[in-house]
Formats: C-alpha cells, structure tokens, sequence
C-alpha cells in the first residue's frame, strides 16, 4: 500500500471517528433537553440582582407590527420571559406562565412580556396555534439576547417600577409553584 492510500485510509478513518462523534454528542443533547422538558421544572429560585442595572435599551416587535419599546414598561414591575418554540424546556413552562401572567395582570400587579428569539412571526403563530397571546413579543435580533445578557432559554427578568432589573429566573421554573404567584402578587401597584 502507497503512501497516498495509507494517509486516504487514515483520513477516512479519522473523518469516520469524528462523525461518530459528533452524532453521539447530538443524540445526548437530544435526550437531555427531552428529559428536562418532562420534569416538572426546578424548585422555584431565583437570583437577586443588584437592583441598580436599568433594563437595556431595546425594542420588542409585536404581532402587529408596532414596536414595544424596554423604556415604556416603566411604571410598573414587569416580568420579561426570554423563550423560543424550539426550546423544549420553554414549550413546558410557557403554558403555565402565560396563565400566572393573566392572573397577576388582571390584579393589577405585574406586566407580563414573553419575547419570542424566534426567527419570525410565522412559528410563532404556528406554535400557538394561529392566534398570538396578548403579552407575546419578538426579539427583533439575537443582538436582543446579548443586551439583557441571555445565554440559556428560558430566562426571565423581574423589573421593577423604575425600570431597574431586580431578579433573575434563569431556566425552566414550575411557574405553578404557590412561591411564584406571592412573588408576583406582591409586587405594588403603579400608582397613577
């Protein structure tokens, strides 16, 4: 066998080898993010942020449209949930949240904002069945996620009235959790 065939032989081998590997490593991911779709989701935690980082300067399309921009949540607490369709843990927990988001809404407490990473609207709509949310945005770019510092989905941001970011929920949250609604229910009102 020449030179050449041997090194064809190696390389064929080694290109095999990573293939392998690479399928392996897919299939893990696979089942992992499957399994921590089917959990109930962590206990409820959150991380406590300084309080004093304002809620980056961005502006969130929605279904319509128009234009929701990060310095009209001011005035009252908002809570901003980073999510995508393709994102088991979030098809899980967005259900749930949307209807913790309603409750807390209609009492007056906290403004609920799902902003969809999604490419576009059309999956969006698809995921909920034609008719969009009231609450769901889009991120206009991935530059969005960088902003808020969103590097794993889900991931949620509790804002205070005056527009400072004051915590952090990142990943899956069983959003059914008694911990949460009093989380949320607490919150004061936006004074006139």
């Amino acid at each position: 066998m020449s030179a050449r065939s041997r090194l064809r032989v190696i390389a064929a081998s080694a290109g095999v080898l990573v293939l392998a590997q690479a399928l392996a490593a897919g299939i893990y991911w696979v089942v992992e993010h499957r399994r921590e779709a089917e959990r109930p989701g962590r206990p409820f935690e959150y991380e406590q942020l300084s309080g004093a980082q304002p809620v980056p300067d961005a502006a969130f399309e929605q279904p319509d449209g128009t234009l929701l921009r990060s310095d009209a949540l001011r005035g009252r607490p908002v809570l901003l949930h980073f999510w995508a369709t393709w994102c088991a843990p979030c098809r899980a927990e967005l259900p749930l949240l949307l209807e913790l988001g309603r409750e807390v809404e209609q009492a007056g407490r906290v403004q609920l904002v799902a902003v969809s990473v999604d490419e576009n609207w059309e999956v969006v709509r698809a995921f909920f069945g034609g008719e969009v949310p009231p609450g769901v945005v889009r991120a206009g770019s991935p530059a969005m996620q960088r902003r808020f510092g969103v590097s794993t989905l889900p991931d949620s941001f509790l804002v205070k009235v005056d527009g400072t970011m004051a915590l952090r929920f990142t990943g899956a949250r069983d959003w059914r959790a008694p911990e949460a609604k009093a989380l949320l229910m607490g919150q004061e009102r936006a004074g006139p």
